[in-house]
């Protein structure tokens, strides 16, 4: 291989390079990431492929790309089987509800599809492999556009973190209080952050101010901007604090924080404090909402953050639904095709 067969690469790395420095806030630019890996992958194959059949020819060359097949689906496998598990903990945990569903779901749906991928190979079903194949088509473009979410939302929320600038204004967003009117370690966690953020920006010269965000829930007695209000002063917090108290999710809490903030006659850079799995998309609605700066974000139990993160990218799907139904059903046009076919077949 040359260098002109890296030339794509480099072209696209340098393209998403500029893209992130003009605005990082875009899953578009885990898109691209997504493909660059790919495509050196790929040329790392490539050269991989070259390096093998010179030393032992063509059988070593099979061997080695059967034994890479097989280290994919048995990872494939093993993401199936840890989701399972982790919905089976969060049961246990947090109790019945959506996001251990999710997880689930997710776990058995790719589980199945393996076995079924095996069984069909092992045994011979060719009848299965059509369907395999069909059904795969939407189900890879989805895996595509999680891995890139994951991919990038990661390296966002350790990036912003590490190297987040001093700010004019920190928003910490509310989640949901224990017992109605109690500060819950997830919510605390949010809460250090933000004063994390804040003191950082005190100690390079700025005079930031901390806004809590949250409104009432229908089972809280407080909002949750006043518990976390309550919170901080317990915890000795004494810098200038407003308080939010009538947001009902993310967008509203930007939303209101930001108005917040303009009235404050505060128009430079924002930090928005919440958890790592919430961070990416939280950043993505900032930006929609015209709010300069970056999100940070703080660490959750390592049980929770598989279904949270799954629901965070469910989350951004449904924004963004109209172009992702059409490719979608553009994807299981094949599918539809041949089911019609099979069973016109089967009475006709």
């Amino acid at each position: 291989m040359d260098l002109v067969s890296w030339l794509p690469a480099a072209v696209i790395a340098v393209g998403l390079l500029v893209g992130v420095l003009v605005e990082p806030r875009r899953l578009g630019h885990g898109i691209v990431l997504t493909i660059l890996i790919g495509l050196v992958a790929s040329l790392g194959l490539v050269y991989s492929g070259d390096a093998l059949r010179a030393v032992g020819g063509d059988e070593t060359l099979a061997i080695g790309l059967l034994v890479v097949f097989l280290l994919v689906v048995a990872g494939v496998a093993v993401l199936g089987a840890f989701l399972v598990v982790n919905a089976i903990t969060m049961w246990r945990k947090e109790g019945l509800g959506l996001a251990p569903g999710i997880s689930g779901l997710a776990g058995v749906a790719i589980a199945a599809y393996v076995v079924a991928g095996v069984a069909a190979v092992v045994f011979n079903l060719s009848a299965l492999v059509p369907w395999l194949l069909f059904i795969g088509l939407p189900a890879a473009y989805v895996a595509f556009i999680f891995v890139s979410f994951l991919i990038y939302s990661l390296q966002y929320v350790w990036f912003s973190n590490r190297f987040g600038r001093p700010v004019d204004a920190v928003v910490v967003l509310g989640s949901g209080l224990g017992g109605g009117e109690r500060v819950t370690p997830l919510l605390a966690g949010r809460l250090r952050k933000g004063r994390q953020v804040f003191e950082r920006s005190v100690r390079a010269g700025r005079s930031p101010v901390l806004v809590v965000s949250g409104g009432r829930g229908e089972d809280e007695q407080v909002s949750e901007a006043r518990a976390m209000a309550d919170w901080l002063a317990g915890d000795g917090f004494t810098g200038p604090l407003e308080l939010e108290d009538q947001s009902r999710d993310t967008a509203e809490n930007l939303e209101f924080s930001g108005d917040l903030i303009r009235a404050d006659e505060r128009s430079g850079r924002v930090a928005v404090a919440t958890s790592d799995y919430h961070a990416f998309r939280a950043a993505i609605i900032m930006r929609k909402a015209g709010i300069r700066g970056y999100t940070v974000g703080c660490r959750t139990a390592r049980y929770y953050w598989p279904s949270a993160t799954l629901r965070e990218f469910i989350a951004i799907l449904l924004e963004h639904s109209r172009v992702n139904l059409v490719i979608v059903g553009l994807l299981c046009l094949p599918l539809v095709l041949y089911t019609v076919n099979i069973v016109t077949s089967a009475f006709g």
